[in-house]
């Protein structure tokens, strides 16, 4: 207070003392807080950072397990992922190791598979991957419906060309071959850098489309 320098040194002593005594408890709890604070970020940052780490040593294992045969059997470390890591990058990416495995055998298991890294991951790039291969297995199956609504969603500009490949697909099926260049055309336009190559698969796929639409068998009585 202002006063305090009229007062003794005793009466300050005294003054100060009377202050920590009122003061002290909650001083030393914003003190003690303010500390677990700093030290529980830390050791936040320390848990994420390993684990984090036990998630890459296992994804890695999970793809040198696949890259040593496409039919292994990666189901127990993906399962671990899933429930110990999930949210981690590396649970998404083992899922869709996953999925593409299953693909060969059971559509609908990899689908399933694929909804799970759209609901959980973080990453946009892991969500639209899975989303595409999602939209390729409705068409496989033929409901194109179904396709067409997964390959409409509005993407990412890394991912444009693919669902535009996928909306072409569907046109192919549909017979409506004008609107597959246009979609063809637009998934070579939206490639970006280190997607060149592909330019070629999308190339062929316009150079196979025929010239005109396809006449259904009732316009063709139609018009006998």
């Amino acid at each position: 207070m202002a006063d305090d320098i009229f007062l003794t040194p005793e009466e300050q002593d005294e003054r100060a003392r009377q202050w920590l005594k009122d003061n002290g408890p909650a001083l030393i709890v914003g003190v003690v807080l303010g500390l677990g604070a700093i030290f529980g970020w830390d050791y936040y940052k320390t848990s994420q950072l390993e684990k984090a780490q036990a998630a890459s040593t296992i994804y890695a294992a999970t793809v040198a397990q696949v890259t040593s045969s496409e039919l292994a059997d990666v189901s127990t470390k993906v399962d671990q992922l899933k429930s110990d890591y999930a949210a981690t990058p590396y649970a998404a990416k083992a899922v869709l190791i996953k999925a593409r495995q299953l693909a060969q055998s059971d559509l609908d298991a990899a689908f399933t598979e694929l909804q799970w890294v759209i609901d959980n991951a973080k990453e946009s790039g892991l969500v639209h991957t899975a989303r595409v291969r999602q939209a390729k297995i409705r068409l496989e199956q033929g409901d194109l419906d179904a396709a067409k609504q997964l390959a409409s969603h509005q993407p990412s500009e890394a991912f444009t060309s693919h669902y535009s490949e996928v909306l072409g697909d569907i046109a192919v099926e549909q017979g409506e071959y004008t609107a597959a260049r246009a979609y063809y055309q637009a998934a070579v336009d939206g490639l970006v850098e280190g997607q060149s190559a592909y330019a070629q698969v999308l190339s062929l796929k316009l150079e196979r489309l025929p010239e005109a639409e396809s006449v259904s068998a009732d316009d063709q009585s139609a018009s006998e």
